[in-house]
């Protein structure tokens, strides 16, 4: 008895070493993602295989870029129609757009300027501090500008601009869908 005990151990030890070894070597031979030879051939992973353009998904950082901006321009033509801006209200919507495009310009300067630097930690926590004070300013540019706008709209247009910026879906999944919605913002002084 002892011996088939010994005996199914033994097969079961060399059974589960066998599959491990098959698991490990997956389909990319141990060199995919989490493989342990990088991720130059995965493209979801930012690899550049063979055919896989110049980054995640075949495209490099000025595609993501190109394609950033024109996401938040298609937002905010969306924002402005349901505005339904009055024709005293368009400086104020200009000076909007203005400073968000000085301040997504100034997070993408940013990024790009910390790109591929080899540095110390001391200097790495340096450029977060940096970039962090340079990102505060833009925001409060950008906050005073909002803020320009939001005073020339009235009650509905609040209420649309509102909905706008502070309804997320996703956050609202994230939550659950039994979560009570995010409570309304106060009202700005």
């Amino acid at each position: 008895m002892k011996t088939l005990r010994k005996n199914l151990l033994a097969a079961a030890v060399v059974a589960g070493v066998g599959l491990s070894t098959i698991a490990l070597a997956g389909p990319w031979g141990g060199h995919g993602p989490m493989g342990g030879g990088g991720m130059g051939d995965c493209p979801m992973m930012g690899g550049y295989g063979p055919g896989m353009g110049r980054g995640p998904m075949g495209d490099g950082p000025g595609y993501r870029m190109e394609r950033m901006r024109q996401f938040h321009a298609e937002r905010m033509e969306l924002l402005e129609a349901r505005l339904k801006l009055k024709p005293d209200q368009q400086n104020a919507w200009k000076g909007f757009l203005a400073a968000q495009d000085v301040h997504h310009a100034e997070k993408m300067k940013m990024r790009q300027e910390r790109r591929d630097r080899d540095a110390t930690a001391m200097a790495h926590f340096e450029e977060q501090t940096q970039a962090m004070e340079q990102n505060l300013a833009s925001m409060k540019a950008l906050t005073k500008a909002a803020g320009d706008l939001y005073a020339t709209l009235d009650p509905e247009q609040k209420q649309v601009m509102d909905k706008f910026f502070t309804d997320r879906p996703m956050r609202r999944m994230m939550r659950g869908a039994d979560a009570p919605p995010a409570p309304p913002a106060p009202p700005a002084q």
